[in-house]
């Protein structure tokens, strides 16, 4: 696996890969809204729908938000994976639920999986996408939704074939109850990428928790550990504060998001390296 300051080196190495891959044909841009079902409720869940024009299916990626919502950090991966060819379908899970972020959201992750079996469902449906190359990528709370993911043996999990979760709060699993992480389903891969200085975790959390898998499922499962990474590092704002109970390990606290310039220009070979993972395995190859 992947570790520390070589896992920012090959990231910087693919940003030349990620550009090369770049499209410059139009982008079909749709708000769009479907239904899911959670917890015996018949939810309306709207999200941003971009495919780039193309001759033939194109692979599709589902973003999903953080504990705040929708933010910069959907948008911007949403546009470089456009860029590279990529459909997008963000979601936004909050306004179905009438919340409105940070603290005010679901009691448990698991209440928004079925935003994401919906998602699955409604992209198998439009015959511009691929629909044996759909993706994920979230972003701490979609973070756990990726991990989560992972793990779904479900038919209506079968479509999602690469995930990637960002910052997803790995000190948590196998001991916050129905937060399990004991496998990985065969034919998904998943990369995560986590912050030594991410004050929800220990440095060292995400990594012992893959070394806990059965060494086969290690196998799919790449770590992108980043020195200097706090949490929602690439959210591009100036520093802030936020209180949150699940931080320092569940303990609880105030917590500070800090942004860098090396960090930032990292950005693009993060979804550069998505990109490759999600048609192939060709982000493994590398790295083996």
């Amino acid at each position: 696996m992947l570790r520390n300051g070589v896992a920012l080196l090959l990231m910087l190495a693919l940003v030349p890969m990620a550009v090369a891959q770049a499209r410059t044909g139009d982008i079909k841009y749709n708000l769009v809204t479907f239904t899911a079902d959670s917890n015996d409720e018949r939810l309306t869940i709207a999200a941003s729908l971009a495919v780039p024009k193309s001759d033939s299916a194109v692979p599709a990626v589902i973003v999903v938000h953080g504990s705040g919502g929708i933010d910069e950090r959907g948008s911007f991966y949403s546009q470089v994976l456009n860029q590279a060819g990529f459909a997008t379908l963000e979601l936004d899970m909050w306004a179905a639920r009438g919340l409105q972020g940070g603290l005010s959201r679901p009691n448990h992750v698991r209440d928004t999986l079925p935003d994401i079996y919906a998602a699955l469902d409604f992209l198998q449906q439009d015959e511009r996408i691929d629909h044996n190359k759909v993706g994920l990528i979230g972003f701490s709370w979609g973070g756990v939704v990726a991990m989560l993911m992972a793990t779904e043996d479900s038919p209506e999990a079968a479509g999602l074939s690469a995930l990637v979760a960002n910052y997803p709060i790995c000190w948590a699993y196998n001991k916050v109850p129905d937060y399990d992480f004991t496998e990985v389903v065969d034919g998904k891969s998943l990369l995560i990428v986590s912050g030594q200085q991410d004050l929800y975790d220990a440095p060292g959390d995400c990594d012992a928790l893959i070394q806990k898998l059965p060494q086969e499922d290690q196998q799919q499962i790449e770590l992108l550990s980043l020195p200097f990474a706090t949490h929602a590092f690439e959210l591009p704002r100036a520093s802030s504060e936020f209180y949150d109970p699940y931080a320092f390990r569940g303990a609880g606290g105030t917590f500070r998001f800090v942004i860098t310039r090396l960090l930032l220009g990292a950005q693009p070979a993060i979804a550069g390296i998505f990109s490759v993972n999600i048609c192939s395995s060709g982000l493994f190859a590398l790295a083996r």
